[in-house]
Formats: C-alpha cells, sequence, structure tokens
C-alpha cells in the first residue's frame, strides 16, 4: 500500500518577503546606493561644481527625513501595496529626470524625488507589510527583504557604468528607470496589504501553528527618558552607519591605497553586510533583540576600529575592518524595528518605528558635511571614523540601559 508524502505549501507570507526584497532592491539600492555611479557622470554633463554635487545628496537626505515622518500617514491613506507601488514609480521617474536633466534646478527635484521614494518604499512600509503577514519569524523576513539593498549594490554598477561608456548617461539612467517601473510592476502583483487579502492567517512557525497569537506589550518602565535615550542612540546610529558606509572608498583611497583594492573592499563588506542582515533576523528570533544588539555592537566596534588604523597601511587589516563592518552593520537596516517592537511593544510599532526611523535620518542629514570637513581639515577621514566610533559606544550605552533596566529583547519563548 504506497502512501502519498506529505506537502507542506510555503506560506504565502514568503512571496511578501521576496517583494519586499525586490522594492529596498529598487529604492534604496538602486535609487540610493548605486548613484554613485552615476554621480561624476552627471556632474561632468550637467557642468556641476563639487558643491552642486553634494548638495544633490543634502537634498535627498532632507526629503528622506520628510518622507521618514510621512511615510505612515501616506501607507495609511493608500494602503501599503498601492502606496509603494506609486512610490517605486516615482523613483522610476526620478531616473528618467535625471537622464533628461541639463538644469541643476531638475538635478534637485529629481534628488528630493529619490528621497522620498526612499522613505515611502523603504524601511517603515517593509516593517509594517512583516508585522502583519508575520506572527514568527519576523526579524528574519526583515533581514531578507533588507538584504536586497546590497544586492543592487554588487549587482547593479558594472552595468550601469557600462551602459554610461558604450551609450550614454541618458540611456542608462532611462536603462534603470525601465528596471524600477518592472520591479514595481512585480511588487504590485507579489504583494497584498493583509493576510485577509488572501483568506489567510498570518505566517506562524510549524509547532506555534495552531497556538494563540499572543500580541508583544510594551516593557514596563519604559519611561520618556528612556524612550529619549533610544531617539538618542537612534541618531548617533544613523549618523555613524550611514556616512560610515558613504565614505569607506574615500578613507581608504585617501590613506593611499589603490582603486582596485578599494573597489574589492567595498564589495567584501557588501556581502559580508547582506549575509550579517540575514543572520542577525535568525538570531533575533532565536535569541532575542538584546542579544542580537550586543553582538552587531561588538562586531561594528570592531570593524571601525580597525577603520581607524587605515593609515597604517595593512590591506589584511582593511579587509578584516569591512568583513566586521560588513556583519555589524544590519545596525542601520534591521535593528530600528526589532527596537520598536521589543520596546513600544505590539501597540505602538508603528508609532515608535516612525520615531526611530525619523530621528535616525535626522542625524545623517545633520552629520552628512562633518567627514567632509574633518578631512579638509586633517587630510584623512581617520578623525571621521574616530567621531563615529564614538557615536556607536554612546548608542551602545544608552540602548543597552535601556533594554537592562525594562528587560526588552529576552529570549522568545518557544
Amino acid at each position: 500500500m504506497s502512501h502519498t508524502p506529505t506537502v507542506h505549501k510555503v506560506h504565502y507570507a514568503w512571496s511578501i518577503c521576496l517583494g519586499g526584497t525586490l522594492m529596498l532592491f529598487a529604492s534604496i539600492g538602486l535609487g540610493v546606493n548605486v548613484f554613485s555611479a552615476f554621480q561624476p557622470h552627471l556632474m561632468a554633463q550637467v557642468g556641476l561644481s563639487n558643491t552642486q554635487g553634494a548638495f544633490l545628496i543634502t537634498v535627498r537626505s532632507f526629503f528622506v527625513l520628510v518622507g521618514m515622518t510621512t511615510a505612515g500617514g501616506v501607507a495609511g491613506r493608500l494602503g501599503l501595496r498601492r502606496g509603494c507601488t506609486l512610490s517605486l514609480l516615482l523613483l522610476a521617474a526620478s531616473s528618467f529626470l535625471f537622464g533628461a536633466a541639463e538644469q541643476f534646478p531638475l538635478c534637485c527635484l529629481a534628488a528630493a524625488m529619490v528621497g522620498l521614494s526612499y522613505s515611502w518604499a523603504g524601511v517603515i512600509p517593509l516593517s509594517l507589510l512583516i508585522a502583519g503577514w508575520f506572527q514568527d519569524r519576523k526579524a528574519l523576513a526583515l533581514g531578507i527583504a533588507s538584504a536586497g539593498t546590497g544586492l543592487a549594490t554588487i549587482l547593479a554598477p558594472v552595468p550601469f557604468t557600462t551602459l554610461i561608456e558604450h551609450f550614454s548617461l541618458r540611456v542608462s539612467f532611462w536603462a534603470e528607470g525601465g528596471l524600477i517601473a518592472l520591479l514595481a510592476l512585480l511588487f504590485w502583483l507579489l504583494v497584498r496589504d493583509r493576510p485577509e487579502d488572501k483568506g489567510l492567517s498570518p505566517y506562524r512557525a510549524g509547532n506555534h501553528e495552531n497556538l494563540p497569537s499572543q500580541p508583544q506589550p510594551a516593557p514596563v518602565g519604559f519611561t520618556s527618558l528612556r524612550r529619549a535615550f533610544v531617539l538618542s542612540a537612534s541618531f548617533c546610529v544613523g549618523a555613524a552607519t550611514s556616512l560610515g558606509i558613504s565614505n569607506f572608498g574615500v578613507l581608504y583611497s585617501t590613506a593611499g591605497y589603490d582603486a582596485d583594492t578599494v573597489a574589492r573592499l567595498i564589495s567584501v563588506m557588501g556581502l559580508c553586510m547582506m549575509a550579517g542582515k540575514v543572520a542577525c533576523g535568525q538570531i533575533t528570533d532565536q535569541l532575542g533583540g538584546r542579544i542580537s544588539n550586543y553582538l552587531l555592537y561588538f562586531l561594528v566596534l570592531g570593524g571601525y576600529g580597525l577603520c581607524c588604523l587605515a593609515n597604517l597601511g595593512s590591506v589584511s587589516l582593511a579587509y578584516l575592518a569591512m568583513i566586521l563592518s560588513g556583519l555589524g552593520l544590519p545596525l542601520s537596516a534591521v535593528s530600528q524595528p526589532i527596537w520598536a517592537r521589543d520596546l513600544w511593544g505590539e501597540e505602538g510599532y508603528e508609532r515608535g518605528l516612525k520615531w526611530i526611523q525619523s530621528i535616525y535620518a535626522l542625524g545623517i542629514f545633520l552629520m552628512g558635511t562633518v567627514p567632509g570637513a574633518l578631512a579638509d581639515r586633517t587630510g584623512s577621514y581617520v578623525p571621521a571614523y574616530v567621531l563615529f566610533w564614538a557615536l556607536l559606544l554612546l548608542s551602545l550605552v544608552l540602548l543597552g540601559y535601556v533594554y537592562e533596566t525594562t528587560r526588552a529583547g529576552r529570549r522568545p519563548a518557544h
């Protein structure tokens, strides 16, 4: 007598995770991370000065901040699926505008559109999607989707640069716009706002399927002062991680490393950051946010500490710095939604995430010119990384104090 093997159908929540990966591949990966491959060519074609080129990043950062403060409202008014799809189409339009622009004001308009899309189709809507679709493995799903940003950074620069060299900057920007529009279509086809839209309940791990879900409350003792500590930590993390990632290349190039070595260092960092995001999600789901925080801080502080030794000229230390930094830098993307859930609880999750992400973006905006100013004064980017290391240490002290005093983020009960 033959037995038909039991086939476990993959829950549709993992399709939502794939849709989130594609969204972040576009909004953060293509929109922001890959822009550095276009920027020198854009400046040359439009005739922008170095100051104007830097101002484009400032405009983008300002509208990222505006977008962070309004992302929840946009999602509430339009719905996550419709709002994120329209935001990706806004990003596609920005690429077409960059390709057509011949004046500085149009470049600024395109940069503003990128900034809004970064927020409206970024970490906040992704976190809300994951929160709705996943009862278990939320951090793993966040880590997998966040890895899309690193994938874009690794895969996209070479083909787009090739298009610039063989055709033109306009063709390359328009090809990017077409790709983003295609990703918007795929996102629309894959994603639904809620499990109920597909006649499903949220994803539960196998041994939890028949257990009633228990919403996670905010911890006792999460006072206004402790909230301020968490937001201060987020400010420090935003400045240190985002600006640290942006300046790894100039740190090592100004320290005398050749261009090929610098490119390989950045690639190693990107690969390690992708792996770190997935690992961070898995560790958080198994051991809780408290342990994952300490592990990420240990790695990134070690990596940034080695970055401070860049002027020694040691290639081995530089690679070790990029490996440790990359593995620890999920602190910049995966950790904030975890903090919001651990400390604000399920009921306050959206509000907490909005505050954390907005203050994170404020740190990037206000500190954006500091690395360059320090380098102009000292001739090296090492002082900037000393500052970043100190900011990370301060954020660890503030965040660690809150986690320890509220007993938040302990190992989940399985």
